[in-house]
């Protein structure tokens, strides 16, 4: 599948752009002309109400194989407002904030209607749950979860090696699970400094500098 050009893709391209060198040695990407010429996608990811007030800046805190782990602070790193990790393709992306916990998976080529509905079922391993979706916009798709759901989505891509991600009864997407579990650990970190949840510990983690 092709790399989406939404929130995650869009990050990691902006990263590379010698426009922000500076701001990436920093570990952060801050707005200009860049972020107002960003993909609609993007910009709606991070819509807060913080944000009209102060210009967005992003931190890629982990990136590993194809999977990036990020959080967005509206005061150039005073606050975050918003963790979010998962696939630079976007087929499967996790969000947190002090609102709720979000499930997402998005695709530049859908013309989806906003609102409508459709199951998504996520198979890892043992793992399987059935996620009941609604379209944000044309591209991107989302459902609320509760801590515990999210907490044992993440349990099961940190523990498999890859993901089996069907919509509906016909379209299905296999995805390389391998890199994800230090980004999934670092949005959980993220949850949980910012006191949006308390998603537990990776199944694998260990408190050790080594």
């Amino acid at each position: 599948m092709k790399i989406h050009t939404g929130f995650l893709a869009g990050v990691v391209a902006l990263s590379m752009l010698p426009a922000v060198a500076s701001a990436q040695e920093a570990g952060q990407l801050q707005d200009s002309t860049q972020w107002t010429q960003a993909p609609a996608g993007a910009r709606q990811a991070l819509a807060t109400p913080q944000q009209q007030a102060a210009p967005p800046a992003m931190t890629i805190d982990e990136r590993h194989d194809g999977w990036v782990a990020i959080h967005h602070s509206p005061d150039h790193g005073l606050h975050t407002d918003l963790c979010i990790a998962g696939a630079e393709n976007e087929v499967l992306m996790v969000r947190a904030d002090a609102d709720s916990l979000q499930l997402r998976s998005a695709d530049d080529h859908w013309t989806l209607t906003p609102g409508s509905k459709g199951d998504m079922t996520v198979r890892i391993g043992a793992y399987q749950h059935v996620f009941h979706m609604q379209a944000n916009d044309a591209t991107t798709l989302s459902v609320d979860l509760k801590p515990k759901e999210m907490a044992a989505l993440l349990d099961g891509m940190e523990q498999g090696q890859n993901a089996s991600v069907q919509y509906g009864s016909r379209t299905v997407v296999n995805m390389d699970l391998t890199g994800s579990a230090p980004v999934l650990d670092r949005f959980r970190g993220c949850a949980e400094t910012n006191h949006f949840a308390d998603l537990g510990r990776a199944p694998d983690a260990r408190a050790t500098p080594f």
